[in-house]
């Protein structure tokens, strides 16, 4: 043992961040990455890697097992290890037919995959006689263990403002230097 160093290096209390490589990886990794760590989690990212395709260069991700993005893990239960796919709510049944054969015991570890939720805020038109608004900016976690069914209650919400300002979306006046705008509504065109 060398002398004046400590292995592990101290941290301050709560924090499991393993330096600058938070913000390796897309936009969806580094927003999950950043979630498991306030929930007390030490997380591996899946690898990045510059291959030569042709006359191009392109940066691409080695998955972890083949289809795992990140990997968590923690002392306390209930989840001490969590293996994690990360992607767009519209493409969770391939991420499903990916991950669902990688042999990993459910009761050791749990398997799953975040569907991120985005987009601009809009009401939800199933209800003609009040103002719902549809969540948005959240991930919906499928676990293996549920055999893939969603629930309301496994939602993660994202803290947006990390990423970048967050836009308005209602003002109460004009902005300077941008002219008032009014757009009619669509009509239908009559058929003959």
């Amino acid at each position: 043992m060398i002398t004046g160093v400590e292995y592990p290096p101290p941290q301050a209390k709560g924090m499991h961040s393993m330096g600058g490589t938070v913000t390796k990886g897309n936009r969806l990794q580094v927003m999950a990455r950043r979630e498991l760590e306030r929930q007390g989690y030490l997380v591996h990212t899946a690898v990045r890697s510059a291959q030569k395709r042709g006359p191009i260069w392109i940066s691409q991700t080695t998955d972890i097992f083949n289809a795992f993005d990140l990997i968590a893990t923690r002392m306390d239960p209930p989840n001490p290890m969590r293996f994690v796919q990360v992607t767009t709510i519209s493409h969770v049944s391939e991420r499903i037919r990916k991950v669902d054969p990688v042999p990993i015991n459910t009761g050791l570890a749990s398997v799953e995959i975040w569907a991120y939720v985005g987009g601009q805020k809009r009401l939800d038109r199933r209800y003609k006689d009040r103002k719902v608004w549809l969540p948005r900016n959240y991930f919906q976690v499928y676990l293996k263990a549920r055999n893939w069914e969603p629930d309301q209650r496994d939602r993660v919400g994202v803290r947006e403002t990390e990423f970048g300002p967050e836009l308005e979306t209602e003002r109460s006046g004009r902005t300077r230097g941008v002219p008032h705008i009014t757009v009619s509504p669509r009509r239908k065109a009559l058929r003959k």
